[in-house]
């Protein structure tokens, strides 16, 4: 059986919130992935509603998430910045 390979480009590696690649990866609940302090910040501005959604699709989360860092997320991006610097001179 033939596997799909998945091609991690910078657009599927990046936060949803800041556009920027990302910095302490975390992994929400619906399976968005942010920067810990992008959705932390998002998530603290949704504490006077008293509800906690998703910024890209909008699932409702009651209570508010735990964060916990995406491991294996967390070790592509370390990957991906040992190549860039590695390969081609530059730093992230």
């Amino acid at each position: 059986m033939a596997q799909k390979e998945i091609k991690m480009d910078e657009e599927n590696i990046s936060c949803l919130s800041c556009l920027d690649l990302l910095k302490d990866p975390v992994t929400i609940p619906c399976g968005h992935s942010y920067c810990m302090n992008c959705i932390k910040s998002h998530f603290d501005e949704e504490d006077r509603k008293g509800l906690h959604r998703c910024p890209q699709c909008r699932t409702n989360f009651m209570p508010k998430p735990v964060l916990e860092k995406n491991i294996m997320l967390a070790e592509h991006m370390d990957y991906e910045q040992q190549i860039k610097v590695q390969y081609l001179g530059i730093t992230l």
